[in-house]
């Protein structure tokens, strides 16, 4: 694939897929969402002695907001990773198309430099 020019921008094609791969693969957003959840446990724990009023509001803060971020964040992480791959694979294509077409045209315009002369209507 290469670098590909794209305005004043150049895509390299490999840079971008190892980025992706790396977003894709990052294991610290899953960490970071367990001791998320981990601390609110314990938050819930400490708090279990009372009436349990701290201990429900903990866990409806658990899942009707923080969990919830955390789900959208991710949908949101994939489709960004999804849409700049979907990106990069339409520039590699129209970079291989456009590679493509020159070489037929340098083909076809050397192909008639180097046709033999044809000596039609002399003697």
């Amino acid at each position: 694939m290469g670098t590909m020019l794209l305005g004043n921008y150049s895509v390299n094609a490999e840079g971008c897929e190892r980025i992706l791969a790396q977003v894709e693969d990052d294991e610290a957003r899953a960490a970071s969402s367990s001791t998320l959840r981990t601390r609110v446990t314990d938050a819930q724990w400490a708090c279990s002695s009372g009436s349990g009023v701290v201990v429900r509001a903990l866990e409806e803060l658990w899942s009707n907001t923080l969990l919830l971020q955390a789900d959208a964040a991710e949908t949101r992480i994939g489709n960004a990773v999804a849409g700049v791959r979907q990106a990069v694979n339409i520039i590699s294509e129209a970079d291989r198309a456009m590679a493509d077409a020159a070489g037929a045209s340098l083909a076809q315009l050397q192909s008639g430099i180097c046709r033999a002369p044809s000596l039609t209507g002399t003697r």
